[in-house]
Parts: C-alpha cells; sequence; structure tokens
C-alpha cells in the first residue's frame, strides 16, 4: 500500500510540474528540466516492475521538488519581464 501511495502522489507531482514546465517559452534550460523530469517518470514507471528502496523512492521525490522549484523559478522570471516590460511600454506611452 504503501508503494502505491508513493507512485500515485511522485506520478502526479511529475504531472504539475510538466504542466507548468510546457507552459514556459522554449530555451535551453527547458529542455534540460524536460529531460530531467523525463528521466524521474521513466524511474517511477520502474517500479511497477521493481519496487523501489525507501531511499531511492525519497531520492526521486526529492529531485522531482527540486524540479519543482527550477520551474517556479522561471516561472517568476518570465512574470517579472512581462510585469516590467508592460511598466517600460506605459512609461513610454506617459511621454
Amino acid at each position: 500500500m504503501m508503494l502505491q501511495s508513493r507512485f500515485v502522489v511522485v506520478r502526479e507531482a511529475i504531472a504539475v510540474v510538466l504542466r507548468h514546465l510546457e507552459r514556459l517559452p522554449p530555451s535551453d534550460r527547458t529542455e534540460r528540466l524536460h529531460a530531467w523530469l523525463d528521466d524521474c517518470r521513466q524511474e517511477v514507471e520502474h517500479w511497477s516492475d521493481s519496487p523501489p528502496t525507501d531511499r531511492e523512492g525519497e531520492t526521486v521525490m526529492k529531485r522531482v521538488l527540486a524540479l519543482h522549484v527550477e520551474v517556479t523559478k522561471l516561472e517568476r522570471a518570465a512574470l517579472l519581464a512581462v510585469v516590467k516590460g508592460s511598466f517600460a511600454r506605459v512609461n513610454y506611452s506617459a511621454e
């Protein structure tokens, strides 16, 4: 039961990160993150065939969390760029 719960939680976390990553503009960084996320997904899919040790499971979960943090940073940077661009257009239009 514990393995099934871990499997479901990690798969859902990977799906969430993937949805966020796919909304970002393409770049070398997003491509690398996508590849790392795909590695995690493949590893988790193998859990059905060969259950992970506790340490292996925790390692994958930590990697997915780290990927989530990186994607969130990229989202914030992209949002900040949009806001700065909008602010610059507003100031330019006012002159």
